[in-house]
């Protein structure tokens, strides 16, 4: 038998919770948050019968045989699974605390399940920054996850406000990475794309991502954690081209 000599790892591969889709589906009938891109990205998949939306979450949700099985058919050693966009990012302060902590449950179990398969960022609620620093501490040193995932702007906030710092000095502190995973435009900056339909992967997640890095770079985060390591993906959400 031949021994490759390297792994084949995606390093951004979703996952979610039956749990998290239900929370969803909640935000969108009661309104509790009002976000045109969450509506209409998750009104798009959720309920959706149509065959495409539908295999998307069940494979979404599927942590064992069938996502093996897809990693064996694309030739993926390995994944790197995150929570997938927004996250828990859409909801109050305490529901997003309380699901970005079942949610790393879950995928710790996963890990274990299958240890040389996969490996996962703990999600965290910005909604409440100090929260989310325990959850990040408590994700890499009691879980053995790998880092952080944010998933962009937090009901259209940025990680630049001084208010996060928390988050920054636990990753510094831990010495992990925080990966922001796009998501749509924020409601501020929103219009435009939704008038052309380019609010999703097409290029407001690329944009909205982009923009995100940016502010942490010229609000001297950096400057401040000079340790903190982001990393964003899809060759740089554009940022190295524009250099």
């Amino acid at each position: 038998m031949t021994t490759k000599p390297y792994l084949r790892i995606a390093s951004e591969e979703a996952w979610a919770s039956k749990e998290l889709y239900d929370a969803y589906r909640k935000v969108l009938k009661d309104r509790s948050y009002v976000d045109a891109g969450f509506d209409s990205l998750w009104n798009f998949y959720l309920d959706n019968p149509s065959p495409r939306p539908t295999s998307i979450l069940a494979r979404l949700t599927d942590m064992g045989e069938g996502r093996l099985r897809d990693m064996d058919e694309t030739g993926i050693d390995k994944q790197l699974l995150l929570l997938t966009s927004p996250g828990v990012q859409v909801f109050d302060a305490p529901l997003a605390v309380a699901l970005a902590r079942s949610s790393n449950d879950q995928l710790a179990e996963a890990v274990r399940n299958h240890p040389t398969r996969y490996a996962g960022l703990a999600a965290i609620a910005p909604q409440d920054p100090r929260e989310a620093a325990k959850e990040l501490e408590r994700g890499v040193q009691k879980l053995g996850l790998k880092g952080a995932v944010v998933n962009s702007h937090t009901r259209g906030e940025y990680l630049d406000d001084p208010k996060f710092s928390p988050i920054f000095e636990a990753a510094e502190s831990l010495n992990v990475p925080i990966y922001i995973h796009p998501q749509t435009p924020s409601p501020r900056m929103i219009a435009p794309f939704l008038e052309r339909g380019l609010d999703g992967a097409i290029f407001g997640f690329g944009v909205e991502t982009g923009l995100h890095m940016m502010r942490i770079i010229v609000a001297g985060v950096f400057d401040r954690f000079p340790k903190l390591q982001i990393v964003v993906g899809h060759m740089g959400e554009g940022l190295p081209f524009w250099l």
